[in-house]
Protein backbone atom coordinates (compact mmCIF):
# COMPACT_ATOMS: atom_id res chain seq x y z
CA UNK A 1 0.00 0.00 0.00
CA UNK A 2 2.83 2.32 0.85
CA UNK A 3 4.79 1.57 -2.28
CA UNK A 4 1.75 1.99 -4.26
CA UNK A 5 0.80 5.36 -2.35
CA UNK A 6 4.48 6.60 -3.06
CA UNK A 7 4.56 5.75 -6.63
CA UNK A 8 2.94 7.05 -10.11
CA UNK A 9 0.39 5.04 -11.24
CA UNK A 10 1.38 3.40 -13.71
CA UNK A 11 3.43 1.42 -11.11
CA UNK A 12 1.17 -0.97 -9.43
CA UNK A 13 2.34 -3.55 -6.86
CA UNK A 14 -0.88 -5.52 -5.56
CA UNK A 15 0.75 -8.49 -6.49
CA UNK A 16 2.74 -8.96 -4.19
CA UNK A 17 -0.08 -9.44 -1.56
CA UNK A 18 0.08 -13.04 -2.75
CA UNK A 19 3.72 -13.86 -1.46
CA UNK A 20 1.90 -13.70 1.73
CA UNK A 21 -0.51 -16.04 1.75
CA UNK A 22 1.76 -18.25 0.40
CA UNK A 23 4.14 -17.66 3.52
CA UNK A 24 1.17 -18.15 5.67
CA UNK A 25 0.65 -21.48 4.80
CA UNK A 26 4.00 -22.32 7.08
CA UNK A 27 2.76 -20.23 9.96
CA UNK A 28 -1.11 -20.39 10.32
CA UNK A 29 -3.91 -23.03 9.99
CA UNK A 30 -6.08 -23.06 6.85
CA UNK A 31 -8.74 -20.59 8.73
CA UNK A 32 -5.96 -18.19 9.26
CA UNK A 33 -4.51 -18.72 5.58
CA UNK A 34 -7.84 -17.41 4.41
CA UNK A 35 -7.75 -15.00 6.84
CA UNK A 36 -4.59 -13.54 5.24
CA UNK A 37 -5.79 -13.88 1.57
CA UNK A 38 -9.23 -11.86 2.51
CA UNK A 39 -7.15 -8.95 4.24
CA UNK A 40 -4.93 -9.06 1.24
CA UNK A 41 -8.06 -8.44 -0.84
CA UNK A 42 -9.23 -5.22 1.52
CA UNK A 43 -5.89 -3.96 1.26
CA UNK A 44 -5.87 -4.24 -2.55
CA UNK A 45 -9.39 -2.70 -2.76
CA UNK A 46 -8.26 -0.29 -0.20
CA UNK A 47 -5.78 1.09 -2.16
CA UNK A 48 -7.83 1.48 -5.32
CA UNK A 49 -10.14 3.19 -3.19
CA UNK A 50 -7.81 5.82 -2.11
CA UNK A 51 -6.03 5.91 -5.24
CA UNK A 52 -9.63 6.08 -7.17
CA UNK A 53 -8.09 4.09 -10.26
CA UNK A 54 -9.40 0.81 -11.45
CA UNK A 55 -7.14 -0.68 -14.23
CA UNK A 56 -6.82 -4.29 -15.89
CA UNK A 57 -3.16 -4.69 -13.54
CA UNK A 58 -5.83 -4.33 -10.67
CA UNK A 59 -8.62 -6.71 -11.90
CA UNK A 60 -6.02 -9.24 -12.46
CA UNK A 61 -4.38 -8.73 -9.00
CA UNK A 62 -7.64 -9.16 -6.89
CA UNK A 63 -8.72 -12.77 -9.80
CA UNK A 64 -5.04 -14.00 -8.89
CA UNK A 65 -4.96 -13.37 -5.00
CA UNK A 66 -8.07 -14.84 -4.43
CA UNK A 67 -7.25 -17.71 -6.75
CA UNK A 68 -3.69 -18.30 -4.06
CA UNK A 69 -6.18 -17.91 -1.42
CA UNK A 70 -7.61 -20.86 -2.22
CA UNK A 71 -4.91 -22.86 -3.54
CA UNK A 72 -3.42 -21.85 -0.29
CA UNK A 73 -5.97 -23.55 1.62
CA UNK A 74 -6.13 -26.57 0.09
CA UNK A 75 -2.19 -26.99 0.19
CA UNK A 76 -2.30 -26.39 4.01
CA UNK A 77 -4.93 -29.09 4.12
CA UNK A 78 -2.69 -31.23 3.29
CA UNK A 79 -0.11 -30.28 4.89
CA UNK A 80 -1.85 -30.28 8.08
CA UNK A 81 -2.93 -33.87 7.50
CA UNK A 82 0.83 -35.04 6.84
CA UNK A 83 1.76 -33.47 9.83
CA UNK A 84 -0.61 -35.00 11.67
CA UNK A 85 -0.15 -38.38 10.31
CA UNK A 86 3.93 -38.07 10.85
CA UNK A 87 3.27 -37.13 14.60
CA UNK A 88 0.77 -40.35 14.78
CA UNK A 89 3.78 -42.61 13.26
CA UNK A 90 6.27 -40.73 15.43
CA UNK A 91 4.78 -41.56 18.58
CA UNK A 92 4.46 -45.27 17.22
CA UNK A 93 7.70 -45.35 16.52
CA UNK A 94 8.80 -43.92 20.36
CA UNK A 95 6.65 -46.41 22.08
CA UNK A 96 7.83 -49.47 20.49
CA UNK A 97 11.50 -48.18 20.83
CA UNK A 98 10.41 -47.98 24.68
CA UNK A 99 9.25 -51.51 24.24
CA UNK A 100 12.05 -52.94 22.30
CA UNK A 101 14.84 -51.15 24.22
CA UNK A 102 13.66 -50.06 27.92
CA UNK A 103 15.58 -47.55 29.45
CA UNK A 104 18.48 -48.94 31.43
CA UNK A 105 17.89 -48.57 35.54
CA UNK A 106 20.61 -46.62 37.34
CA UNK A 107 21.90 -49.42 39.55
CA UNK A 108 20.75 -53.23 40.24
CA UNK A 109 22.76 -54.15 43.15
CA UNK A 110 26.33 -53.62 42.79
CA UNK A 111 26.25 -53.04 39.74
CA UNK A 112 25.62 -49.29 37.80
CA UNK A 113 24.51 -48.80 34.31
CA UNK A 114 24.86 -46.41 31.84
CA UNK A 115 23.45 -46.91 27.52
CA UNK A 116 23.29 -45.21 25.12
CA UNK A 117 21.11 -45.39 21.75
CA UNK A 118 21.37 -43.41 18.53
CA UNK A 119 20.05 -45.07 15.35
CA UNK A 120 21.72 -44.54 11.94
CA UNK A 121 19.73 -42.27 10.44
CA UNK A 122 18.41 -39.89 12.17
CA UNK A 123 15.26 -39.55 11.47
CA UNK A 124 14.60 -43.31 13.15
CA UNK A 125 14.48 -44.10 16.22
CA UNK A 126 14.68 -48.04 16.07
CA UNK A 127 17.87 -49.67 13.90
CA UNK A 128 18.94 -53.11 14.00
CA UNK A 129 21.07 -52.70 17.74
CA UNK A 130 19.89 -54.20 20.69
CA UNK A 131 20.52 -54.28 24.98
CA UNK A 132 18.81 -55.53 27.55
CA UNK A 133 19.40 -56.10 30.94
CA UNK A 134 17.87 -58.24 33.72
CA UNK A 135 18.33 -59.32 37.28
CA UNK A 136 17.77 -63.35 37.77
CA UNK A 137 18.44 -65.36 40.31
CA UNK A 138 21.85 -66.49 38.56
CA UNK A 139 22.75 -62.96 38.64
CA UNK A 140 22.48 -59.64 36.58
CA UNK A 141 22.62 -61.12 33.03
CA UNK A 142 22.78 -58.40 29.80
CA UNK A 143 23.18 -59.05 26.40
CA UNK A 144 24.17 -56.62 24.03
CA UNK A 145 23.84 -57.32 20.32
CA UNK A 146 23.70 -56.55 16.25
CA UNK A 147 21.06 -58.23 14.16
CA UNK A 148 21.56 -58.58 10.18
CA UNK A 149 19.95 -56.37 7.73
CA UNK A 150 17.69 -52.99 9.04
CA UNK A 151 14.45 -51.73 8.61
CA UNK A 152 11.51 -53.67 9.49
CA UNK A 153 13.02 -56.80 8.91
CA UNK A 154 15.80 -56.20 11.21
CA UNK A 155 12.99 -55.01 13.79
CA UNK A 156 11.18 -58.30 14.21
CA UNK A 157 14.80 -59.83 14.56
CA UNK A 158 15.36 -57.44 17.56
CA UNK A 159 12.13 -58.10 19.12
CA UNK A 160 12.53 -61.82 18.92
CA UNK A 161 15.87 -61.85 20.26
CA UNK A 162 15.23 -59.35 23.44
CA UNK A 163 12.27 -61.24 23.83
CA UNK A 164 13.88 -64.55 24.05
CA UNK A 165 16.63 -63.16 26.44
CA UNK A 166 14.17 -61.87 28.42
CA UNK A 167 12.36 -64.96 29.02
CA UNK A 168 15.72 -67.41 28.93
CA UNK A 169 17.87 -65.38 31.18
CA UNK A 170 15.31 -65.82 34.34
CA UNK A 171 14.96 -69.79 33.75
CA UNK A 172 18.30 -71.06 31.98
CA UNK A 173 21.14 -71.71 34.90
CA UNK A 174 24.09 -70.86 32.13
CA UNK A 175 24.70 -68.24 29.79
CA UNK A 176 25.16 -70.90 26.95
CA UNK A 177 21.71 -72.37 27.83
CA UNK A 178 20.67 -68.82 26.84
CA UNK A 179 22.32 -68.87 23.89
CA UNK A 180 21.08 -71.74 22.84
CA UNK A 181 17.15 -70.67 22.96
CA UNK A 182 18.15 -67.52 21.51
CA UNK A 183 19.20 -69.75 18.54
CA UNK A 184 16.36 -71.41 18.35
CA UNK A 185 13.84 -68.54 18.50
CA UNK A 186 15.84 -67.29 15.30
CA UNK A 187 15.74 -70.59 13.51
CA UNK A 188 12.17 -70.52 14.14
CA UNK A 189 11.44 -67.24 12.30
CA UNK A 190 13.86 -68.13 9.83
CA UNK A 191 11.63 -71.64 9.41
CA UNK A 192 8.10 -69.57 9.79
CA UNK A 193 9.05 -65.83 8.35
CA UNK A 194 6.35 -63.49 8.82
CA UNK A 195 3.83 -62.61 5.96
CA UNK A 196 5.18 -59.82 3.89
CA UNK A 197 3.20 -56.31 4.77
CA UNK A 198 0.68 -54.97 2.24
CA UNK A 199 1.85 -51.28 0.54
CA UNK A 200 0.61 -49.50 -1.97
CA UNK A 201 4.04 -48.47 -2.93
CA UNK A 202 6.81 -50.23 -4.88
CA UNK A 203 8.86 -52.28 -3.04
CA UNK A 204 12.46 -52.30 -2.60
CA UNK A 205 13.34 -55.67 -2.94
CA UNK A 206 11.78 -58.73 -4.52
CA UNK A 207 10.50 -61.92 -2.82
CA UNK A 208 13.76 -63.77 -3.82
CA UNK A 209 15.86 -60.99 -2.01
CA UNK A 210 13.45 -61.05 0.89
CA UNK A 211 13.86 -64.84 1.37
CA UNK A 212 17.55 -64.89 1.16
CA UNK A 213 17.38 -61.93 4.03
CA UNK A 214 15.83 -64.90 6.26
CA UNK A 215 17.99 -67.44 5.36
CA UNK A 216 20.69 -65.14 6.53
CA UNK A 217 19.02 -64.16 9.80
CA UNK A 218 21.53 -64.07 12.32
CA UNK A 219 22.73 -61.57 15.66
CA UNK A 220 26.21 -61.08 16.87
CA UNK A 221 25.62 -60.27 20.56
CA UNK A 222 27.76 -60.26 23.58
CA UNK A 223 26.39 -62.19 26.90
CA UNK A 224 27.27 -61.26 30.41
CA UNK A 225 26.34 -62.69 33.81
CA UNK A 226 27.55 -60.89 37.13
CA UNK A 227 27.91 -61.82 40.05
CA UNK A 228 25.79 -60.60 43.06
CA UNK A 229 29.16 -58.58 44.11
CA UNK A 230 29.84 -57.36 40.93
CA UNK A 231 33.28 -58.44 41.06
CA UNK A 232 33.20 -61.40 38.21
CA UNK A 233 31.86 -61.41 35.10
CA UNK A 234 30.65 -64.38 32.87
CA UNK A 235 31.19 -63.52 28.86
CA UNK A 236 30.11 -65.53 26.17
CA UNK A 237 30.48 -63.95 22.99
CA UNK A 238 29.13 -64.76 19.78
CA UNK A 239 30.64 -62.98 17.17
CA UNK A 240 30.20 -59.20 18.41
CA UNK A 241 32.88 -56.21 19.16
CA UNK A 242 35.24 -57.38 21.92
CA UNK A 243 34.08 -55.68 25.41
CA UNK A 244 36.92 -53.12 26.70
CA UNK A 245 37.39 -52.50 30.67
CA UNK A 246 38.37 -48.89 30.87
CA UNK A 247 40.35 -49.27 34.67
CA UNK A 248 42.64 -46.84 36.23
CA UNK A 249 41.94 -44.35 32.86
CA UNK A 250 43.43 -47.21 31.25
CA UNK A 251 41.62 -48.90 28.30
CA UNK A 252 42.22 -52.87 27.42
CA UNK A 253 40.17 -55.48 25.78
CA UNK A 254 38.79 -58.26 27.80
CA UNK A 255 39.72 -61.57 26.59
CA UNK A 256 37.26 -63.67 25.43
CA UNK A 257 36.13 -66.91 23.30
CA UNK A 258 35.18 -65.77 20.01
CA UNK A 259 31.73 -67.91 18.33
CA UNK A 260 29.94 -67.84 15.55
CA UNK A 261 27.28 -65.29 15.57
CA UNK A 262 23.11 -66.52 17.47
CA UNK A 263 21.61 -67.63 14.45
CA UNK A 264 24.34 -70.20 13.17
CA UNK A 265 24.08 -72.89 16.28
CA UNK A 266 23.78 -75.69 13.13
CA UNK A 267 27.23 -74.54 12.11
CA UNK A 268 29.05 -74.72 15.32
CA UNK A 269 30.89 -77.95 15.32
CA UNK A 270 31.37 -77.59 19.64
CA UNK A 271 29.77 -75.62 21.93
CA UNK A 272 31.09 -72.06 22.74
CA UNK A 273 32.33 -71.67 26.53
CA UNK A 274 32.13 -68.87 28.40
CA UNK A 275 35.55 -66.89 29.96
CA UNK A 276 35.72 -65.33 33.53
CA UNK A 277 36.62 -61.66 33.92
CA UNK A 278 37.79 -59.88 37.34
CA UNK A 279 36.23 -56.63 38.08
CA UNK A 280 37.78 -54.08 40.75
CA UNK A 281 35.59 -51.48 42.28
CA UNK A 282 35.08 -48.33 39.48
CA UNK A 283 35.86 -50.56 36.78
CA UNK A 284 33.94 -49.67 33.70
CA UNK A 285 32.84 -52.63 31.35
CA UNK A 286 31.89 -51.29 27.83
CA UNK A 287 30.09 -53.07 25.48
CA UNK A 288 29.45 -51.40 21.76
CA UNK A 289 27.96 -52.45 18.48
CA UNK A 290 29.88 -51.32 14.96
CA UNK A 291 28.40 -47.59 15.42
CA UNK A 292 31.87 -47.20 17.47
CA UNK A 293 33.98 -48.77 15.53
CA UNK A 294 32.50 -47.23 12.54
CA UNK A 295 32.70 -43.81 13.64
CA UNK A 296 34.77 -41.00 11.31
CA UNK A 297 37.05 -37.92 13.36
CA UNK A 298 35.81 -34.43 11.53
CA UNK A 299 38.90 -35.97 8.43
CA UNK A 300 36.45 -38.79 7.75
CA UNK A 301 39.14 -40.97 9.11
CA UNK A 302 37.88 -43.85 11.41
CA UNK A 303 38.98 -43.96 14.78
CA UNK A 304 39.82 -47.08 17.25
CA UNK A 305 37.08 -48.60 19.43
CA UNK A 306 39.22 -48.24 21.83
CA UNK A 307 39.40 -44.33 21.44
CA UNK A 308 35.80 -43.60 20.43
CA UNK A 309 34.64 -45.69 23.29
CA UNK A 310 36.48 -44.49 26.53
CA UNK A 311 37.75 -41.01 25.77
CA UNK A 312 34.09 -39.88 27.03
CA UNK A 313 34.40 -41.73 30.22
CA UNK A 314 37.59 -40.64 31.12
CA UNK A 315 35.92 -37.57 32.62
CA UNK A 316 33.39 -39.02 34.28
CA UNK A 317 32.66 -42.66 35.42
CA UNK A 318 29.06 -42.94 35.15
CA UNK A 319 28.38 -47.07 35.60
CA UNK A 320 30.21 -49.93 35.74
CA UNK A 321 28.25 -51.86 32.75
CA UNK A 322 27.86 -49.27 29.85
CA UNK A 323 26.08 -50.74 26.97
Amino acid sequence: MALDHATPPRYFFGSLLTASVVLAIFVYRPLGVAATGAIGCLFLAVTVQIEDYIGPMTVVALVVLGSVTLLSVVLCVMLQRAASRYRRVLAVAEAAQLALLRPLPDRIGSLRMAGFYRAADDEALIGGDLYSVRPTPFGVRAIVGDVKGKGINATQTVATVISTFQEAALLHPTLPQVADRIDVALQLDRDNPPPEPVSHTQPEHSADDAKGLVDELFTTAVLLEFTSDARTVQVLDRGHQPLLIVRRHTTSVVPAEHSLPLGMADLLTEPPGTTACRLEPGDILLAYSDGVTEARDSNRHLLSAARTAAAPLRHKRPARLTL
